[in-house]
């Protein structure tokens, strides 16, 4: 019996999601800022975690408040969302391996790894990739308040902007 989940995800809030449409792929973060951190590459995180990853409450220049919020505050707020990638794409590298990759240092790597716990988030959950990825190559989902299930993000970034 296989325990791997099919999917890994790329959990946001709604305020991004107009501009993820329009850009038509998930990019790592150093791509949306105007300065990109010297000798770093930003990442693409994804979470093995198949309900919500508690560190995607830190994105998207929401400000201070939002860590505050619960997952279902968030949800009422801001709406939550999912980008799903195969658990088998060769784009993603697992953590701690993916910090190396991105040229992040240890201290800067175990700072992120104190947050992420303190948030409730486990480390050993967390992938990425330095590349963007298509939407054509993602599954995209809306949470419900009870589930996840399957949405048109062109509707949903239609309804939001």
């Amino acid at each position: 019996m296989n325990n791997q989940p099919d999917y890994v995800w790329h959990y946001t809030v709604g305020t991004p999601l107009a501009a993820i449409a329009r850009a038509g792929r998930l990019v790592p973060a150093a791509a949306l800022m105007r300065e990109p951190h010297l000798g770093k590459q930003e990442i693409l995180w994804f979470s093995r975690n198949q309900q919500w990853d508690p560190s995607a409450s830190k994105d998207d220049g929401l400000g201070q408040a939002r860590h505050t919020l619960t997952r279902g505050a968030l949800h009422t707020r801001f709406g939550l969302y999912r980008f799903g990638l195969s658990a088998l794409d060769v784009r993603l590298v697992p953590w701690p391996t993916v910090t190396r990759v991105a040229e992040i240092d240890v201290p800067e790597a175990m700072t992120m790894v104190a947050n992420g716990l303190r948030c409730g988030a486990a480390p050993t959950d967390w992938l990425g990739t330095l590349m963007p990825i298509p939407l054509s190559d993602l599954r995209f989902e809306a949470w419900t308040g009870v589930i996840w299930a399957r949405a048109d993000l062109n509707e949903i970034a239609a309804q939001l902007a």
